[in-house]
């Protein structure tokens, strides 16, 4: 196959590292390069027909996706998104139905103590002056 020659300036580091996996697996610098410009192609060739979302999740998310792969519970990548995305959205559910009025009742509650605490030092102080 023809190729094209494209010239490059990396760090000195970024070099070095690179050089140091090509020598691991056995390819030469250039390989190495065409290989790492081949996955970035395919990733990014992967986007063009599609929408990008960004999403944070927690780290216990990703660790259940993680799991997921290693275990073999999910047959490919959109299987594993797709039970994330799952316990994702049922986490919020229960955040917002179950746990969020339960920690809004117990704020209000220490609200409600720290003010008559409050109140109660206010007196105490006003009665200890007379």
């Amino acid at each position: 196959m023809r190729k094209e020659r494209a010239d490059v300036r990396v760090e000195p580091e970024l070099l070095e590292e690179l050089d140091i996996i090509a020598q691991r697996s056995g390819q030469s610098r250039s390989e190495a390069i065409r290989d790492a410009i081949a996955c970035f192609v395919d990733e990014q060739k992967d986007g063009w027909n599609s929408t990008k979302i960004n999403v944070n999740i927690p780290n216990r998310l990703a660790d259940k996706v993680d799991m997921a792969i290693m275990n073999s519970d999910a047959t490919d990548i959109d299987d594993v998104i797709k039970q994330a995305l799952d316990f994702w959205t049922r986490d919020i559910e229960d955040y917002h139905l179950n746990r969020k009025p339960t920690m809004e009742s117990i704020t209000a509650e220490n609200v409600r103590k720290d003010s008559a605490k409050s109140q109660m030092s206010k007196t105490v102080k006003q009665l200890a002056r007379r």
